[in-house]
């Protein structure tokens, strides 16, 4: 098979660091190029032939047998990966149940056309989507708060996709509730680096005596940092590794203040990867709650696993599908007294030992680029063999759209049975 993988590729980009240990499996048994838009610093790949995108000849992505687009709901690592599925349809790998902030930088701040955007959440959500995009475009965005899981635009990277890969049946189904053609749910693969040596604690301000707790990651309302900082017991040092948002991160610093937190508390900004290493093998305990989830899966959680930490976790969307004996789920409508219930049975080190080995055993069988690689290439096949009835179901579409069919007339539901007796099985 002869395959063009469309990916993020800087430094900075975790979806661009899995796609390094995909490639690597794939080069194994098919032909290879790893298609990028960045001109770097760039993740090492050495396995598979490197395009410069911009450079290239588009038209050669019609020698491929499967071209995959990598898409996630960060504008500028994906713009043009998806300007390109839109003149080239092929498989996509979707993060990210939540792409509306791809799509709202992109129609309000790139192309400066608030017409567009609220013709695009009225397409796919009707007069509410309108409505809620007339409010963010007045000042109120909905991405900016619950709501917009209500309208996570993901129905715009589908369309016309010849297939779709998720990383968890929770994305999965929501792809299905707007997307009809080729599903596979694969799981997210992820590695931990080798030849790093950790600095250790003290590096950190954590003395030795009491339990580090580290939360990772892009710092936001989404992430619950603050409730962990309601819960946090005597005894323990917190640590959080990565950007804030200014006006999440004053409210941070309002409750640190508050509670007396100033001298076991660590907002540590943006790391470096080896700071970052230090942070995951020293610490006690990881929290990595969200809500909303927005995400189709999270890298952050497989690592802190494979770290053998224990993750204390949201019961919510891909967190949820982990198994009960690997994590500790707290439950969105108790969350703070679940955080406590959960601090204070990882106080024990046998706790913390057991639900650590479990994690990483779980982590390094499930979270596997070879078992990844072996998966695509069955269901890129399957996209191609599905390929004629997919086509002959859009031209159907497209003649009943030319008929005046509506979605509620019986004649959409005669044709929906029709094919599929004599095609599916």
């Amino acid at each position: 098979m002869k395959i063009a993988w469309f990916t993020p590729l800087s430094e900075k980009s975790a979806i661009g660091r899995a796609s390094t240990y995909i490639v690597r499996e794939l080069a194994k048994s098919a032909e290879v190029e790893l298609w990028h838009f960045e001109r770097g610093p760039l993740h090492p790949v050495t396995e598979a032939k490197l395009v410069f995108a911009p450079s290239a000849d588009l038209s050669r992505l019609a020698s491929f047998d499967l071209v995959v687009y990598n898409f996630g709901n960060h504008l500028p690592f994906h713009g043009e990966i998806f300007d390109v599925s839109r003149q080239h349809p092929g498989l996509v790998v979707l993060h990210d149940f939540v792409m509306h902030h791809f799509f709202a930088a992109l129609y309000l701040e790139v192309r400066r056309d608030p017409s567009a955007y609220l013709a695009e959440m009225e397409h796919w959500y009707g007069v509410a989507g309108r409505a809620a995009g007339k409010r963010s475009v007045e000042g109120r965005p909905v991405w900016e708060t619950d709501e917009v899981v209500d309208f996570p635009l993901l129905e715009r990277c589908t369309e016309g996709a010849l297939g779709v890969i998720a990383h968890s049946e929770y994305l999965l189904a929501a792809v299905r509730r707007s997307y009809s053609g080729p599903t596979r749910k694969i799981n997210l693969p992820y590695e931990l680096p080798s030849g790093r040596s950790a600095a250790g604690r003290a590096s950190l301000g954590v003395p030795n005596e009491q339990l580090l707790v580290l939360t990772i990651g892009h710092v936001n309302p989404n992430k619950r940092v603050h409730a962990t900082l309601e819960a946090l017991p005597d005894g323990m040092h917190f640590v959080v590794a990565g950007p804030s948002e200014p006006s999440y991160q004053k409210r941070l610093d309002e409750i640190v203040a508050d509670r007396g937190l100033t001298s076991r508390v660590h907002f540590l900004g943006r790391v470096s990867d080896d700071v970052l290493h230090t942070c995951l093998a020293a610490s006690d305990i990881c929290v990595n709650l969200r809500w909303p989830a927005i995400e189709g899966a999270s890298a952050s959680v497989i690592e802190e696993m494979l770290y053998s930490k224990p993750v204390i976790v949201s019961d919510v969307g891909f967190y949820r599908e982990l198994p009960d004996d690997c994590v500790i789920k707290v439950d969105r409508s108790q969350e703070s007294a679940g955080i406590a219930r959960a601090f204070k049975r990882l106080k024990v080190w046998d706790e913390r030992q057991l639900l650590g080995d479990r994690a990483r055993e779980y982590a390094a069988a499930t979270f596997r680029a070879d078992a990844y690689a072996r998966d695509l290439v069955r269901f890129g096949w399957d996209v191609r063999n599905a390929q004629p009835l997919m086509d002959l179901i859009n031209r159907m579409g497209d003649e009943l759209r030319r008929m005046k069919v509506s979605s509620d007339m019986a004649m959409v539901d005669t044709v929906s049975v029709t094919v599929n007796e004599l095609f599916c099985e």
